[in-house]
């Protein structure tokens, strides 16, 4: 994009230290940056439990999520389902696309807690959104 107010491209400074808004079930870390590095690699297949905190690849981003439903470890179905607290949703997702949640504090990664009692955190978000 061309800048109109001289020469050259357009330039546009982000705040790379900006904090992340608590999350509206307060499941992530309190002072996380908005920006962060990318996580470490993890392997490629793993197996989660219900409860699990994720980030699950869906339409073209990282999504906080937590899993539902866990697959058995003798199928051959890779797919969860998970919930997806910001927007208040549900999907079935295959493994490929979740990755360990982790958060960036203080220059660490870590990892953000499971949560066992998951139904109620969904029913919490079902409720605010229906207020």
């Amino acid at each position: 994009m061309d800048n109109v107010e001289g020469p050259g491209k357009l330039e546009e400074w982000v705040s790379a230290s900006r904090l992340a808004n608590p999350d509206k079930l307060s499941l992530r870390h309190l002072g996380r940056p908005m920006i962060r590095p990318c996580p470490p690699e993890e392997p490629s297949r793993q197996y989660f439990e219900v409860g699990a905190a994720v980030e699950a690849w869906w339409n073209n981003c990282w999504w906080e999520s937590f899993v539902l439903t866990g697959v058995s470890l003798s199928s051959n179905n890779d797919t969860y389902r998970v919930f997806l607290p910001g927007e208040c949703r549900f999907e079935n997702l295959h493994c490929k696309d979740l990755r360990v949640a982790k958060d960036w504090i203080d220059n660490t990664w870590v990892a953000v807690k499971p949560q066992p009692d998951i139904l109620s955190v969904v029913r919490s978000c079902l409720q605010q959104r229906e207020k």
